[in-house]
């Protein structure tokens, strides 16, 4: 058994896409492969992370398309958020989920400042996305009830307020859909444990 460090890096990744790194040991002085055990290979699934990405509990953020604003909303459950750097995430706007293949062109950034305001962006200029009122966001921290040494960050984003045009899920037609509410992410994590991507319990 041993230790080893691998060096590489993540800049330019677009996490729109799924990577694994895969790892291959050589033979070597002090080292024979075993002819049957496959234990000279691995694929690594590549998951990089920072403060505020992670799954977001979606159950209060309305999705609306325009004109039906007043009938029962889209609500997704679940709202995957994928890093950018240390303090940006991205997200998919509205319904849009992992299933679409054109995914990538619906990717809304969220910068978290230290002064707890988010500002929401997008690259594309043809989703016609608009903030209408400033985000921002809370921490919260609590340790747990049972496992006196696991802590419970809660990140919470407020006044979620946008709009974007899903322009190709039916040709030739633009949909004008409006988001609102908020998000929550729950981290655990395990004070006992130094390293910061294990004592997460993902």
């Amino acid at each position: 058994m041993a230790l080893l460090n691998i060096d590489f890096t993540l800049k330019g990744i677009d996490m729109v896409e799924k990577w694994v790194l895969p790892l291959t040991i050589q033979e070597g002085p002090g080292y024979n492969a075993h002819p049957r055990k496959h234990y000279k290979k691995a694929l690594l699934r590549i998951n990089p992370f920072n403060d505020f990405s992670g799954t977001y509990s979606g159950t209060a953020l309305k999705i609306a398309m325009d004109g039906y604003e007043n009938q029962t909303p889209i609500v997704k459950s679940e709202i995957r958020s994928y890093v950018v750097d240390e303090n940006t995430i991205f997200f998919y706007a509205g319904n849009i989920d992992e299933e679409r293949k054109d995914r990538g062109l619906y990717k809304i950034y969220a910068n978290f400042t230290p002064t707890g305001s988010i500002t929401f962006y997008s690259d594309n200029p043809n989703i016609n996305f608009k903030v209408n009122r400033d985000a921002s966001y809370t921490i919260t921290e609590q340790m747990d009830a049972v496992r006196p040494y696991l802590l419970h960050r809660y990140i919470t984003i407020n006044n979620i307020d946008y709009e974007f045009v899903d322009y190709t899920m039916v040709p030739n037609v633009n949909l004008l859909y409006k988001v609102s509410g908020s998000l929550i992410l729950e981290r655990k994590l395990n004070t006992q444990i130094p390293d910061e991507d294990q004592a997460i319990e993902w």
